[in-house]
C-alpha cells in the first residue's frame, strides 16, 4: 500500500502542476486512532491542505472532523470535509483543489484521487458553516431545484420552503395540511440529491406549506404546516412563510431554504438569516 500511496501523491502533484491547481487536500482515517467506524459509521478523518508558496516548497492547515461511511463509493462525505476546509479559510472561491483520499476511509477503492473547482454556492454554504452534520450536496439540491423554480410553474410565480434537520424536533411544531404524497414510499427514491426525484419535488412545490427533510436528506413529507409562534422574529418585509421558518430553525436544531415568489432564496439557521441567494 505505502507504493501506491506514493504513486498517487507523486501522480497529485503533477497534476496540480499541470492544471496550475491551487491546493491539493490530503484526506486520511486519523492515524492516532487505531479502530474503525464506530456503530453509527463514523470515524475522525485528518484533512491536510497543501499550497506552493515557492517553487517545491509547500505550506501545510491541518485539521480533524469526523466523516460519516462513504456507501457505495460515494464521495459525499469526502466534500463535507473539503467544506469544513473552505469555512476554515484553507480553501477560497473559485479555487481549483486536487484532493487525495487514502484507502483507510473507503472498503471500494485503493486511493482515490480527484479535481474539482470551488463554485460559488458550495463556497458560500461552506463558510455559512452549514454543513457541521448535514452534507453539502444536501443543501446545493434544494438550492438548485429552487433555482430551477424561479422560473415559474405552469406560468405563475412560485414560493416554497425546505426544512432539513432533526425529524423528532420539528414533528413538535408541525402538522400535516394534506394526506402525504411521500409517505409509504422507500427512502432510496425520497433522497433529495436523487436527480430523479427533482420534477417530482418541483410540481409539489405548487402545494401550500413546506417540504420537511431529515439530516440525510430524505423528503418525509409536503404539504406541512408549521404552526409555531412567530412574535420573536422580526425580519422588515417578510411574509409569514420566512417568519415560520425563521422561528422553527431558532426552536429546533435544523436549517430552513425558502424561495419567495420574488425569485429571492434566503437560508435560515438558529433564526437568523444566514445566506442569501438574489
Amino acid at each position: 500500500m505505502k507504493e501506491i500511496e506514493r504513486s498517487i501523491g507523486v501522480a497529485a502533484t503533477k497534476i496540480a502542476k499541470d492544471i496550475n491547481a491551487n491546493c491539493i487536500v490530503s484526506i486520511e482515517k486519523n492515524p492516532k486512532f487505531d479502530f474503525n467506524y464506530n456503530d453509527q459509521g463514523r470515524l475522525e478523518a485528518k484533512v491536510a491542505v497543501f499550497r506552493e508558496v515557492r517553487k517545491g516548497v509547500y505550506s501545510k492547515n491541518e485539521y480533524k472532523h469526523n466523516i460519516t461511511k462513504p456507501t457505495g463509493g460515494s464521495i459525499l462525505p469526502i466534500k463535507m470535509l473539503v467544506a469544513g476546509a473552505i469555512s476554515r479559510k484553507f480553501i477560497k472561491n473559485k479555487e481549483r483543489v486536487v484532493c487525495v483520499v487514502n484507502e483507510n476511509l473507503f472498503s471500494v477503492y485503493k486511493g482515490l484521487l480527484f479535481v474539482f473547482d470551488v463554485d460559488k454556492i458550495f463556497f458560500d454554504i461552506s463558510q455559512a458553516n452549514l454543513v457541521e452534520d448535514i452534507s453539502p450536496d444536501i443543501i446545493e439540491s434544494i438550492i438548485n431545484i429552487c433555482l430551477e423554480l424561479i422560473e415559474g410553474r405552469e406560468g405563475r410565480k412560485i414560493g416554497s420552503a425546505f426544512i432539513i434537520g432533526d425529524e423528532e424536533s420539528i414533528k413538535n411544531h408541525t402538522k400535516q395540511m394534506i394526506i402525504n404524497p411521500f409517505n409509504g414510499y422507500d427512502e432510496k427514491f425520497r433522497c433529495i440529491t436523487d436527480p430523479n426525484i427533482k420534477e417530482t419535488i418541483k410540481e409539489f412545490s405548487q402545494l401550500d406549506g413546506v417540504f420537511i427533510l431529515d439530516k440525510k436528506g430524505i423528503v418525509k413529507s409536503a404539504g406541512t404546516y408549521i404552526n409555531i409562534d412567530t412574535g420573536n422574529i422580526e425580519f422588515q418585509g417578510l411574509g409569514t412563510k420566512h417568519r415560520s421558518c425563521a422561528a422553527l430553525t431558532a426552536k429546533t436544531n435544523s436549517i430552513a431554504v425558502v424561495l419567495s415568489e420574488s425569485n429571492n432564496i434566503k437560508i435560515f439557521k438558529e433564526g437568523k438569516i444566514i445566506l442569501e441567494l438574489p
